[in-house]
């Protein structure tokens, strides 16, 4: 055996002087023009390839550095064995990322990727990137789905970290002094529905159906991407924190539609217009804002009455300020099926009610409503 080592260290004295004996005899160029060759030579016979997405494109930041850190940040605390920890001034969420020189496996599809961060280092030429080996039969498969799919992932992960706002229309004028025809205060409402009294079979099919909206089937089928739903029950019953768990669950902001605070439809369609996707419309009490129990009583030829409107029978509950409008609670119920549907996607109306037996049993017709719930 000691002999074995001292003719190993032999062979590698006499291959270090070979080596010096070399570089003193061939040019640097010719040494680079051969690594070169050899490295081109081992990518055309490797079964891999690799894909480098750097931190910086030139001059402007590359988004899908950012998706992709995001994207492992999601899952690497769970399955890295090194992992780079980092906290915000005034937060209480840890983030986590690659270290440097880490790497993580990842499977989309069936299969399989790994993920390699490099860290930027003082050179020109260096930046901090993602390395991405594939298969090369896979490649059109990862680059063209995976990382489409990565994107996905990272807004909507974007989206929860999110502070979520609860909105309503600025009182006694269009717009408010930003120019926007919406007043916000950060939404944080404690309710959630596992802190909901209600029944455990009703919460369920309310998660199952919000789960199925966000999962666009609607839309597939060629239709507006939204969903409205009827709450009622007696006063203090629980509708608002019913509104509070659904939007939590689904990580959207609350716009509360002040109905006595317009005076068009026009303002009515620059509000709705202005609402922006993921969201939740609040229209409250609606038994109030038009009499629908009479509506079988008014001429199919009359014009129909405004929700607002001075003297009419179907006046509001509360309207006595005697402010004209054009606006009816049908043109209100309508809107998200009309052309405006189309500015806008993945919204939820959200109707209440203390009285329906008030309703116009129209309204109630699953065509109008997708789902009903009494909170009691």
């Amino acid at each position: 055996m000691k002999e074995f080592w001292t003719s190993l260290i032999s062979l590698l004295g006499v291959l270090t002087s070979l080596l010096k004996i070399l570089q003193v005899v061939f040019p640097p160029e010719l040494w680079f023009a051969a690594f070169k060759f050899l490295n081109r030579a081992l990518n055309y016979f490797s079964s891999y390839c690799y894909c480098d997405i750097t931190q910086i494109d030139g001059v402007n930041t590359n988004e899908l550095y950012n998706a992709v850190h995001l994207y492992l940040s999601s899952f690497v605390s769970a399955s890295a064995s090194r992992l780079s920890l980092t906290r915000t001034i005034n937060s209480s969420a840890t983030t986590f990322g690659l270290s440097n020189d880490g790497y993580i496996n990842d499977v989309f599809d069936g299969v399989a990727v790994q993920w390699e961060h490099a860290p930027g280092r003082p050179l020109p030429d260096e930046k901090r990137s993602f390395t991405l080996r594939i298969r090369k039969r896979d490649k059109d498969l990862i680059l063209d789905s995976y990382l489409d799919y990565i994107m996905n992932k990272a807004n909507n992960i974007r989206h929860k970290n999110q502070k979520r706002f609860i909105y309503t229309n600025s009182f006694g004028r269009l717009l408010d002094s930003r120019g926007q025809p919406w007043d916000s205060v950060p939404f944080k409402h404690p309710s959630t529905f596992d802190t909901l009294a209600m029944d455990s079979d009703m919460k369920r099919n309310i998660m199952e159906d919000l789960s199925n909206f966000t999962a666009g089937q609607a839309q597939q089928m060629g239709r507006a991407w939204k969903r409205r739903y009827l709450l009622y029950g007696l006063p203090g019953t629980g509708k608002s924190s019913t509104i509070a768990a659904m939007a939590k669950f689904l990580y959207y902001d609350i716009y509360v539609l002040e109905l006595t605070q317009l005076r068009s439809k026009s303002e009515l369609l620059n509000l709705l217009r202005k609402t922006s996707s993921k969201s939740i419309i609040v229209i409250e009490d609606i038994d109030c804002l038009v009499n629908l129990s009479n509506r079988s009583k008014v001429p199919q030829a009359a014009t129909p009455q405004s929700y607002y409107e001075s003297g009419a029978p179907d006046a509001p509950c509360g309207g006595e300020d005697g402010n004209n409008t054009t606006i009816t609670f049908w043109e209100l119920l309508n809107f998200p099926d009309g052309l405006w549907s189309c500015c806008g996607s993945e919204r939820i109306f959200v109707y209440t009610t203390n009285h329906p037996e008030k309703l116009d049993p129209a309204l109630l017709e699953s065509s109008r409503m997708d789902m009903q719930i009494c909170v009691s």
